[in-house]
C-alpha cells in the first residue's frame, strides 16, 4: 500500500493543514490553535484543568505552559474549586470571553465553507465513516488496555 491509500496518513495530513490554517489565522489575534481550542473548551461555570488536556489531547507539561500564558495574557483565570481546594478550576475572563468569539466565529466560517463545497450526501457520508472509525478505534483502545 502506498501512503495516499492509508486512512491515517489522510486524517493527519488534513488535521496538520487544518492546524496550520487555524494559527494563521489565530497569529492575527496574538493567539494560537491550542489557545483557541481551549477557550472553546471552557464551560461557563468553570472547568478543571486536568480536564483540558485529555480533551485536546495535550501533555500535562505543555497545556500547564499554555494555561500559564493564557493567564499572563488575561484570558483566563485559575481559582480553587468551593468544595475541594484541591481542584483547580479555569474560567474566562472578559478579554477570554472576546477572544472565544472570535475563535468560535473562525471555526463556524471554515465548517460552513466546507459545507457549501461538498453535496449533503458526502458530508454525511463522512460523519458517517468518521464515527465507525471512532468506534473501531475504541474498539482497539479497550482490547490493547
Amino acid at each position: 500500500m502506498n501512503k495516499e491509500q492509508l486512512f491515517d496518513f489522510h486524517v493527519r495530513n488534513n488535521w496538520f493543514k487544518i492546524s496550520r490554517y487555524y494559527n494563521q489565522l489565530a497569529s492575527k489575534y496574538n493567539m494560537s490553535f491550542s489557545w483557541g481550542y481551549i477557550l472553546l473548551s471552557i464551560e461557563k461555570d468553570g472547568t478543571p484543568s486536568t480536564s483540558l488536556g485529555p480533551r485536546m489531547g495535550m501533555e500535562p507539561t505543555s497545556l500547564s505552559r499554555t494555561l500559564k500564558n493564557m493567564e499572563d495574557k488575561g484570558l483566563i483565570e485559575r481559582k480553587s474549586d468551593a468544595i475541594d481546594k484541591r481542584k483547580s478550576l479555569v474560567f474566562l475572563t472578559e478579554e477570554g470571553l472576546e477572544a472565544r468569539r472570535v475563535a468560535r466565529d473562525v471555526v463556524l466560517e471554515f465548517n460552513q465553507a466546507l459545507y457549501e463545497k461538498f453535496p449533503k450526501t458526502k458530508v454525511k457520508a463522512f460523519f458517517e465513516i468518521s464515527e465507525k472509525i471512532d468506534a473501531y478505534l475504541n474498539e482497539l483502545l479497550e482490547e490493547n488496555k
